[in-house]
């Protein structure tokens, strides 16, 4: 009996101890599910709504852009935008009957109807044609194909013609559709810019039964000047396509606009605003929490819009008084600059300034003074040479004279009165070639002469890219080393070709003795101000940036510069009639470059002129220089007028003095921060 006893007492305390252990357990639980309820619910129920929640990021305005005294030129209008945020559970069939409704109640613009891809239009047609999207792949296909991709692909293939022309009467609602799956999921796709008041008021009417779809505040830029400075501000549209990868790894949306041209493209990371943000409590309410984003940095431009507006007019009454001189369309081009900054004061274009840094020609005997001083620093001239200027006759190779027989010149007199003689006889020496001695060139020589005219002419610009902060730029036509000859034309400006914006760094670099300095539209980037009459906190200013040092002694550009003046101030110099009566003194270079052009509209090849004209002011301490060329101009035998380059480049100087005499130095850099 003692045995049983013991065995009894052992089993309920094994129980006991089992049931304690589970009690512990289970009371650890109920206060563990507890403290989660009581204590931390309200932070997991606030991290569910963030979880359940969408956030849209939506654009915010681009900087502004002000000119050199703090004026505004280009800014931002409020437009409405119709949006579509793409969710990916809504059927394909939804998205099509929102379009569907979209298409009768805004206007999609021609042109981009017109150019639908054809693959979007496949795709659309797969979507609205399911039946017969089926048929287009045989049992076989899905057989022997397992990649879902690889069969979409073959369906793409096997669609024809004639189907996609019976979309013809959708190409609204394809345009549209387009737009609406082009996105993200969750993030608003803008549909249309710019929508007017009836059409936001329809779409407004019928929100409820369009989902996804939405009303939002946008920014159209706004060019204020635009007449006088129509494409250096440059455009913004949808990303490129063929840049789109490119910005995405950036951070950027695919219905992000952006800059897409000149200083608008050039300057995007600058401009580009912080985007805001609309929060959703959930999917199914499309009001709620919205952040508002911050405008891009604003640009203070180097141009002086004051003078540029006096450039533009003087530059239209200039050609427009001289109707019948022109070969094929009125072409006339102006760069001002500052020698000492590389900053641009105005450029100007007749009816084109893009002009002044895509198209490049023959600029004529404004290249001598560079001429004159590698001829003095290669040591085949010096101060005491002299050249009888009278017509050169060399074997294969047209007559080369002077306007008329000069007679005996030195560097100086030459630059007076433009001689191409003496150019040539540079040429010539450099190139080994002894007139009226040698026979025949030595290809080594010449060939190495070429290499020496283009070795100093790219240090001055002239055949180089200038460095100016847009996305393009040319750098003008090398003619290559085709002949002896063409080595004496290349000498005084009439071979090689070079852009407006290559001219002006080239005065620029001499006035400023010998420094090319990078040329600039932008002084400085500034934080936005919510005052826009008010300049913001600099963020970066641009300082002055040297290129390089022109590889000429000093000495041999201070004689070049002397005979600059002499071409203004002598008195036989080529624009001494332009520039005797100016309150300030002035330094230049006229240039002819005879041209044979083929005439619009018909074969025939017309000889005529590219008038052009280079100079800075004042003199002694420059701070203004200036490059004019009017190209294809009719000889005056044959009706042509001339001097319109110099009279433009005239007019330009004494717009620039009487604007500095006439009003305060309103420079940002003296603007209160």
């Amino acid at each position: 009996m003692a045995k049983n006893k013991v065995g009894k007492n052992r089993i309920p305390f094994r129980l006991n101890l089992l049931f304690f252990a589970v009690f512990i357990l289970f009371s650890a639980l109920i206060l563990r599910l507890g403290f989660i309820q009581i204590v931390q619910g309200d932070e997991f129920e606030s991290e569910l709504e963030q979880t359940s929640s969408e956030t849209a990021r939506i654009d915010a305005p681009r900087g502004l852009m002000y000119d050199r005294n703090g004026e505004l030129i280009v800014d931002n209008e409020l437009v409405l935008s119709l949006t579509y945020t793409n969710e990916q559970d809504v059927p394909d069939d939804e998205r099509i009957r929102i379009a569907t409704e979209l298409s009768k109640l805004i206007e999609v613009d021609s042109e981009e109807m017109e150019n639908i891809p054809e693959r979007d239009k496949k795709d659309y047609w797969l979507v609205t044609h399911p039946e017969e999207a089926a048929e287009l792949l045989t049992q076989e296909d899905r057989n022997t194909i397992e990649d879902d991709d690889e069969l979409y692909d073959l369906q793409l293939k096997r669609i024809t013609d004639e189907q996609l022309d019976e979309l013809n009467e959708e190409r609204e609602i394809i345009a549209i559709w387009r737009e609406m799956t082009s996105g993200y999921y969750d993030s608003p796709q803008r549909i249309k810019k710019g929508l007017s008041r009836e059409e936001a008021h329809s779409i407004s009417e019928r929100l409820d039964n369009l989902s996804g779809v939405d009303i939002l505040r946008d920014a159209n830029r706004k060019y204020l000047y635009e007449d006088a400075f129509p494409r250096f501000f440059g455009r913004t549209g949808a990303i490129p396509r063929e840049n789109l990868e490119e910005y995405l790894a950036k951070g950027y949306d695919r219905s992000d606009e952006v800059g897409t041209s000149f200083l608008e493209e050039y300057y995007e990371e600058a401009l580009r605003g912080n985007k805001g943000e609309i929060l959703s409590a959930n999917k199914s309410n499309n009001s709620g929490k919205e952040s508002n984003g911050s405008r891009g940095n604003d640009l203070v431009l180097s141009v002086d819009m004051a003078l540029q507006q006096e450039v533009e007019t003087i530059i239209d009454e200039e050609v427009d008084s001289s109707t019948g001189s022109f070969i094929n369309d009125k072409e006339a081009y102006v760069v001002l600059m500052e020698p000492q900054t590389g900053e641009i004061l105005s450029v100007s274009g007749y009816s084109d300034h893009l002009g002044s840094i895509s198209s490049s020609f023959e600029m004529g005997s404004t290249v001598k003074p560079a001429t004159v001083m590698l001829g003095l620093q290669t040591g085949v001239i010096n101060q005491h040479s002299v050249v009888v200027d009278r017509t050169l006759n060399i074997p294969y190779t047209p007559p080369i004279s002077s306007v008329s027989n000069l007679g005996p010149v030195n560097y100086l007199t030459a630059l007076e009165r433009s001689s191409n003689v003496f150019m040539a006889h540079i040429a010539m020496e450099l190139a080994g070639y002894n007139y009226g001695v040698s026979q025949t060139w030595n290809t080594t020589e010449y060939n190495e002469a070429y290499d020496t005219f283009r070795y100093y002419y790219d240090q001055f610009g002239l055949g180089a890219e200038t460095g100016v902060d847009l996305p393009f730029e040319s750098t003008g036509i090398n003619g290559g080393n085709a002949s002896p000859g063409n080595l004496l034309y290349l000498s005084f400006g009439q071979f090689d070709t070079y852009t407006p914006m290559q001219l002006a760094q080239y005065v620029s670099t001499i006035a400023n003795d010998g420094y090319r300095m990078k040329p600039h539209f932008v002084k400085q980037i500034r934080e936005a101000s919510a005052d826009k009459t008010k300049l913001g906190a600099v963020r970066q200013q641009f300082e002055p940036t040297i290129m390089n040092k022109v590889d000429i002694n000093n000495e041999y550009i201070n004689m070049a510069q002397e005979g600059m003046w002499r071409v203004t101030n002598g008195s036989r110099g080529t624009a001494r009639s332009y520039f005797n009566d100016t309150e300030y003194v002035a330094a230049g270079k006229t240039g002819t470059a005879e041209i044979r052009i083929r005439q619009d509209g018909s074969n025939r090849v017309v000889e005529g002129n590219n008038q052009a004209f280079i100079g800075y002011a004042p003199y002694d301490d420059p701070e203004v220089a200036i490059a004019v060329i009017v190209p294809y101009v009719y000889k005056d035998s044959a009706g042509g007028t001339s001097g319109i380059a110099n009279a433009i480049a005239r007019r330009s100087l004494d717009a620039y003095f009487d604007l500095r005499k006439d009003r305060p130095d309103i420079e940002p850099d003296d603007t209160d921060e």
